[in-house]
């Protein structure tokens, strides 16, 4: 080979080197976009998750402090239940005397139409004596 066509060769060579080499900055200067795309990316990300944290710790609060009040307004719903039960048995209490005193009230009055009925049973045999006593 000679010199000329050695040279030819190398200066084909050169080029293609310089080709790749250009070709090769342009890949790289494209993963600098995509990572700096990226970043900017992730960076919006991390914005909207501090501000769905944020959020979200707000409605946790809110969640609970709900839960609390439901608490409270069930603790108070037993203590009038409560009160309500004590009404009711001191209530059931009275109630339950006085149907007793009704009771032995109308036990009274049953004993004395038992009375009344037996004086009726007598009056009645007394007459039915003094009827045919009076026929004859």
């Amino acid at each position: 080979m000679s010199v000329e066509s050695r040279l030819d060769k190398l200066e084909e060579q050169h080029r293609q080197l310089d080709a790749n080499q250009h070709g090769l900055a342009k890949v790289c200067a494209d993963i600098k976009n995509i990572a700096l795309t990226n970043q900017h990316d992730i960076a919006g990300l991390k914005i909207d998750v501090s501000s769905v944290k944020s959020d979200l710790a707000a409605l946790v609060q809110a969640t609970m402090a709900g839960f609390k009040r439901c608490d409270e307004q069930h603790k108070e719903t037993n203590a009038r239940i409560d009160q309500l039960e004590k009404r009711f048995d001191q209530t059931d209490m009275e109630n339950r005397t006085r149907f007793d005193q009704v009771d032995k009230q109308f036990e009274q009055v049953d004993n004395r139409f038992d009375q009344v009925d037996k004086r009726f049973d007598q009056l009645e045999l007394l007459i039915r004596q003094l009827i045919p006593q009076a026929r004859n």
